[in-house]
């Protein structure tokens, strides 16, 4: 295959200016739906002066609606192939399997990224400043010499204070991954991809748990160069072994993501 037919830029362009026209409103919905549940469990979180925000309250919130709405969001990617007249009139445009996969991944994974911390960030501002506007009879108060009213914005510097950075990195590339395998479930099934998807994953990760837990308890297949390694291996090493594995992993269901594209195309 010619290089130009892999991937070529104004091909892309304009194959990213269609799809973001054809789909803006399902865009702009599902980034509203993110805004408004931000904005309304922040306020229930808040509801009163006695309330944990100020004091890291708000990570739980932010990492439960980030999973959540991410995975519901890679797990609809190529919306076109939902059902066989959308596949057909999405496969006559003259644009290669490699685009397509690429624009899907920048939009509903790198896209979601980088733009889901602003959202929340200013959605919870907006839901603390109406909540100390409107106190309801709350005062300056403080539990155990530590401030709870009124209430502060967020501050992104406390979500990795205390992680190290090797931990950071490794949970940011998990993190990817789980939304990558949502990514490829989508290009996979074409009716209730993200269910099936889980499934799936859930069914092949108990196998494997009880694979290992076969060979380690019931056949006793334990070495003794595996618990040395274990006892040489640093923190950050380890770290580092299981950003790579998260990122091979990764590469990995990208290259599915990829063939299964190619198999429709053939199809």
């Amino acid at each position: 295959m010619k290089p130009n037919q892999i991937f070529n830029i104004k091909r892309f362009g304009k194959y990213a200016n269609c799809s973001l026209i054809s789909n803006y409103r399902q865009t702009i919905l599902f980034w509203g739906a993110i805004w408004f549940a931000i904005f309304a469990f922040t306020l229930l979180d808040i509801r009163n002066p006695h309330s944990y925000w100020n004091h890291d309250g708000w990570i739980p919130l932010f990492l439960v609606v980030f999973y959540i709405s991410g995975l519901l969001y890679t797990g609809f990617a190529f919306p076109s192939f939902r059902n066989k007249k959308r596949t057909l009139t999405e496969l006559m445009i003259p644009v290669s399997a490699f685009e397509r996969l690429l624009y899907e991944f920048v939009e509903k994974i790198l896209v979601f990224i980088i733009l889901y911390p602003a959202i929340f960030y200013i959605s919870s501002s907006m839901a603390v400043g109406i909540r100390n506007a409107i106190p309801f009879g709350a005062v300056h108060t403080e539990v155990n010499g530590l401030t709870t009213f009124p209430f502060e914005t967020i501050s992104f510097e406390k979500l990795t204070a205390n992680l190290e950075p090797g931990l950071f990195v490794m949970l940011l590339i998990l993190s990817v991954l789980g939304f990558v395998v949502a990514f490829a479930g989508a290009a996979t099934f074409r009716k209730l991809p993200l269910i099936k998807t889980i499934v799936v994953v859930g069914l092949l990760f108990l196998t494997g748990i009880g694979y290992v837990y076969l060979l380690s308890e019931k056949l006793k297949f334990r070495h003794p160069w595996i618990e040395l390694t274990e006892h040489n291996i640093t923190e950050q090493q380890g770290f580092m072994i299981g950003t790579t594995v998260f990122a091979i992993i990764t590469l990995v269901a990208l290259a599915f993501t990829y063939f299964k594209l190619k198999e429709k195309e053939a199809s």
